[in-house]
């Protein structure tokens, strides 16, 4: 190999790499960034402590309790979390979203949910929808 094939090799990498990095860089908030296109309806977020600190390990379940669904969603280590299709989903199955029907549950050991202190999801049957969770540490009672 040339040293001329070997500097237009490495030049490839290199813009490859800087080409690549600003995905890398996005620590996956180009996932959970709104985008209407496509969708029914999802909902997304940020799932911090009272301090706001961003928490990790989070399930959120959306329930639409009118056809006895769950979709359990996992939050990232940013505390960023994306809800599947959900209008979609219960379209599929010939069924009207009711956003009176929809209900969305944060847990986490060791913690409860503050904010939004309402379960209930947000009036809206379509779209993508921002919720924002916080949470905080429960402390035992002493024995």
């Amino acid at each position: 190999m040339t040293l001329t094939s070997r500097l237009v090799r490495l030049f490839g990498f290199v813009v490859l790499g800087l080409a690549l990095s600003g995905v890398a860089w996005a620590n996956g908030e180009e996932f959970f960034h709104p985008d209407d296109t496509g969708f029914d309806l999802y909902y997304f977020g940020h799932i911090k402590d009272k301090a706001g600190k961003v928490l990790d390990n989070v399930v959120i379940t959306i329930k639409a309790k009118n056809i006895g669904m769950s979709f359990p969603v996992r939050n990232d280590a940013p505390g960023h979390f994306r809800s599947p299709d959900i209008g979609k989903a219960i379209k599929g199955l010939g069924k009207q979203i009711d956003p009176a029907q929809l209900e969305i549950v944060v847990t986490k050991a060791g913690y409860r949910q503050v904010q939004p202190s309402k379960l209930a999801a947000p009036n809206k049957a379509e779209g993508a929808i921002q919720v924002e969770f916080v949470m905080e540490p429960v402390v035992a009672a002493p024995k």
